[in-house]
């Protein structure tokens, strides 16, 4: 019986434990806030699509979200007859670097700069920046030059 009372106690524990990490993040109008707290803005460009900034508290433009497009004919299905892949390429306006990732909702793009905790004070946290894009890397990009076939190159002598 005391076996069973300590596994309750230590899973009860756990399951406390996870849910006091959980971070609450929101959006008020532009402004990420994380667990009521101001952590960034996030603002649509006006007039330019689907395309997003990613602004410091002060206002400083830290990363430029472009959203782009491709067709895939393996992409195509009854919900996609295009076979379109959206995609942002994320722009680190302080070191030029660039990744990709799949196109989400305002909301979830806030909950992705929050979660790899792209944001630390006024600028971009470097060591999250760098493992930002060695994991997204350029798929896309790379996806679409496979679709155009290789280059040749012909010399004439």
């Amino acid at each position: 019986m005391k076996k069973y009372c300590v596994l309750i106690l230590f899973f009860l524990a756990a399951t406390l434990t996870v849910s006091a990490q959980k971070q609450k993040i929101t959006l008020d109008d532009d402004t990420i806030m994380v667990d009521g707290q101001q952590y960034g803005i996030l603002e649509k460009k006006m007039g330019v699509g689907f395309h997003y900034t990613v602004r410091s508290m002060d206002g400083k433009e830290l990363m430029y979200l472009l959203f782009l497009e491709f067709n895939d004919p393996s992409e195509i299905n009854s919900a996609n007859p295009k076979g379109n892949v959206p995609y942002f390429e994320v722009t680190f306006l302080g070191s030029g670097k660039k990744c990709e990732i799949p196109t989400a909702t305002k909301k979830g793009l806030a909950k992705m700069i929050v979660e790899n905790n792209l944001l630390k004070g006024n600028d971009v946290d470097a060591e999250a920046e760098k493992r930002f894009i060695l994991i997204n890397g350029t798929k896309f990009s790379e996806q679409k030059q496979s679709l155009q076939g290789p280059k040749v190159i012909i010399i004439e002598k």
